[in-house]
C-alpha cells in the first residue's frame, strides 16, 4: 500500500497539509523549490499592492534581506519619512493655503482679512444690522424678565437694575422681613447666569 496514494487521505483523520493544500497555492517563486507558495511577501518599491508567493523557508530567507529604501539616496529616505508623517497628501505652511486667497482671487497681504459671509466690514469690525450679533438665547431672555428687563437691555443697564432689586428685597431693607427671599434669590440666580454667559 502506498502512503502517498489518494485514497489513503479519505481514511486518514487529518490528511496531510501539503497534500491538503497543494492545489489552493502557486509554486513557490524561490528558483528550485516546488513547495506551494502559501506566504506572501512585497515585491518592493513601487510595485505596492503585489507580492511573491513562497513557501515557509523561502519568505523567512527573503524577510531577512528584504529592504524597502534599497537604492535611495539618504535625502530621499528622509524626505519619504517625512511625507509619511502626513499619509503623503498635501500640507501648506500657516497662512499659505487657499483660504488667504482674497475676493478677487489674490494672496491677502498682511493686514488684509477674507470674510466670505460678510458679517465683518471694510475697517474688520461687526457690520450694522449684520449677523455679527449673537442672538439672545431663551434662557437669557427668562433672566432678563425675572430682572425686570427686556431684550434690548445693555450690560450696564443689566446691572444697575440688579444692584437697585438687590438693595430693596433684601431683609435688611425690609427690616428683617424674609418675604421677599424667594424673589432676591431667584434675581440673584438670573444675575449669576447672565454673567455666566458673557452677557454682562
Amino acid at each position: 500500500m502506498k502512503l502517498d496514494s489518494k485514497y489513503f487521505d479519505k481514511i486518514r483523520v487529518k490528511p496531510g497539509e501539503e497534500r491538503l493544500t497543494r492545489g489552493k497555492h502557486p509554486n513557490c517563486e524561490w528558483p528550485g523549490c516546488a513547495r506551494p507558495g502559501r506566504h506572501k511577501a512585497p515585491k518592493g518599491r513601487n510595485q505596492e499592492g503585489q507580492f511573491h508567493a513562497f513557501c515557509l523557508e523561502h519568505v523567512q530567507q527573503y524577510n531577512k534581506t528584504y529592504n524597502y529604501f534599497d537604492g535611495m539616496k539618504d535625502d530621499a529616505i528622509r524626505d519619504f519619512q517625512k511625507e509619511a508623517a502626513t499619509g503623503h497628501r498635501p500640507t501648506w505652511k500657516l497662512g499659505q493655503n487657499s483660504s488667504t486667497m482674497n475676493a478677487k482671487g489674490r494672496r491677502a497681504r498682511p493686514g488684509e482679512f477674507r470674510d466670505p459671509f460678510n458679517l465683518l466690514g471694510e475697517d474688520g469690525q461687526p457690520t450694522a444690522g449684520g449677523n455679527a450679533a449673537r442672538p439672545i438665547r431663551n434662557a437669557e431672555l427668562k433672566a432678563l424678565h425675572t430682572l425686570g428687563l427686556d431684550e434690548t437691555a445693555t450690560k450696564e443697564k443689566v446691572r444697575s437694575q440688579y444692584k437697585t432689586l438687590v438693595k430693596r428685597l433684601h431683609p435688611d431693607a425690609n427690616n428683617g422681613s424674609r418675604a421677599n427671599e424667594d424673589t432676591l434669590k431667584a434675581v440673584i440666580q438670573a444675575y449669576d447666569y447672565l454673567r455666566s454667559t458673557g452677557f454682562c
